[in-house]
C-alpha cells in the first residue's frame, strides 16, 4: 500500500498535542459560560473528572469524551492537524 509522504507529519507530538487538547477543551467550556459543575451536570460526568481532564492529570478515553461531549451535542472528529490551527504556545 502507497502512502503520501507529504501527508504524514511527525512534527507534532502526542503531549503537545494533548496540551492544545486541554486549552481546546477549556476554551470550548468557557465560550459556552459553563462552568465545571454546570458542564459536569449537562454531561452526566462528574466535576472531578472534569476537572482532571482540564489540569492534565487524566487522560480520557475516546469513549468518555463522547458521552461528556454527547449529551451537550457534541462529538469528537479526527482532523488533519495543520500549523495555523495548532501554533505554538
Amino acid at each position: 500500500m502507497k502512502y503520501n509522504p507529504n501527508y504524514i507529519d511527525y512534527s507534532y507530538d502526542g503531549e503537545y498535542l494533548n496540551k492544545k487538547f486541554i486549552k481546546e477543551f477549556i476554551k470550548f467550556r468557557k465560550e459556552n459560560n459553563l462552568t465545571q459543575e454546570v458542564f459536569s451536570e449537562f454531561s452526566k460526568c462528574s466535576r472531578e473528572k472534569i476537572a482532571r481532564i482540564e489540569n492534565g492529570s487524566h487522560s480520557p478515553t475516546v469513549l468518555s469524551l463522547l458521552k461528556i461531549l454527547g449529551p451537550i451535542g457534541y462529538t469528537i472528529k479526527i482532523v488533519k492537524v495543520k500549523d495555523n490551527i495548532f501554533p505554538p504556545f
